[in-house]
């Protein structure tokens, strides 16, 4: 495995599972739409960007 790569896993996986705690959030009190929905938002980013570098760091 390549030097780095296990901490863009675990940023990935912490993003993934920040979604979900978001998304339970939103089932639980969805008066706090917004405030959970940018979370979601800002979660699947991290977690699309740490797959690609992790994509891009194994082509290597």
């Amino acid at each position: 495995m390549k030097k780095g790569l296990i901490l863009h896993y675990i940023i990935g996986i912490a993003a993934a599972v920040l979604v979900l705690a978001a998304a339970y959030y939103i089932n639980q009190n969805p008066k706090n739409i917004w405030s959970a929905g940018i979370i979601i938002l800002a979660g699947c980013l991290v977690a699309f960007s740490q797959f690609q570098i992790i994509r891009h760091k194994k082509k290597q």
